[in-house]
């Protein structure tokens, strides 16, 4: 008895130590994982270890109970049963475990990251297999379960982009709109609050939309992952002083209203 559970002792350190290798070596593969490298290794690793840990003590069990003459068959035909029972009560959460197994191997975000999830975005405070939590902008908890998560857009991975619309009133000449946008880029990408942040020099990217009063002209800044929400109020301060200074005409609110005499006479009646 105690030799099978001596080399299930034996088989589960290996199991560990192999386990935590192949892990660290597919791991490393992605340069931008080594980071959090630990933390995502450590998550996965105990899921992994305690699989293969039970299988392997169990299996031990098994043996040291035939050795003594124990008939395992009709046990193990018992165990299949509730594990199909088990397994239908449980369907959910196992599917919360696999998803979030698979989330965590493949990296597509980590606890700090900015992500939108669904209908719902925010900082990812806490991830475990079971759930996501999310800290909304507001403040509020958001708990996701991990089966529930098709899609995931990550604001902070790699690279952002800062992207400002700059409406001018129609007519304006283009040419000095985009000279006053670009003395803005060079003062917003001199703003010692955000200068660190800029990968790529901002750009006046060109016309994007027309409407009735305004033209309406992007600027786009390549910066750190996210930082672009800091560039943003950056530039549309910078944006706003130089357009200010220059006297460029922004878009008019005055809507108006043509009225047939119908209605014009209605008015005036209501307004007597």
């Amino acid at each position: 008895m105690g030799l099978f559970f001596f080399g299930a002792f034996l088989l589960d350190r290996a199991w560990r130590t192999l386990l935590r290798r192949i892990l660290t070596a597919a791991l490393r593969r992605d340069p931008g994982t080594e980071r959090d490298l630990e933390q995502r290794l450590d998550t996965i690793e105990v899921v992994v270890r305690r699989m293969g840990s039970l299988s392997i003590y169990l299996a031990a069990s098994l043996m040291t109970l035939a050795d003594f003459g124990v008939q395992v068959g009709p046990l193990l035909a018992g165990l299949g049963i509730v594990g199909v029972a088990v397994g239908f009560g449980a369907q959910y959460m196992i599917r919360d475990l696999i998803n979030g197994f698979f989330l965590l191997a493949e990296d597509q975000f980590r606890v700090g990251d900015s992500v939108k999830v669904g209908d719902f975005s925010g900082s990812v405070e806490t991830m475990t297999l079971r759930s996501t939590r999310l800290r909304a902008l507001g403040g509020e908890v958001i708990t996701i379960p991990n089966g529930e998560i098709r899609s995931v857009t990550n604001f902070s991975r790699h690279w952002s982009r800062a992207v400002l619309d700059v409406g001018v009133a129609r007519g304006t000449d283009l040419h000095a709109v985009f000279e006053a946008l670009q003395e803005a880029c060079r003062r917003a990408k001199a703003d010692g609050e955000v200068a660190e942040a800029y990968l790529e020099d901002p750009q006046v990217v060109g016309v994007t939309d027309f409407t009735d009063s305004a033209t309406r002209v992007r600027v786009t800044a390549k910066v750190a992952p996210g930082r672009q929400w800091d560039v943003e109020r950056a530039l549309r301060r910078a944006v706003s002083d130089v357009l200010t200074e220059r006297d460029v005409p922004l878009p008019s609110l005055r809507q108006e209203v043509a009225l047939d005499e119908t209605s014009r006479d209605a008015l005036l009646g209501a307004g007597s």
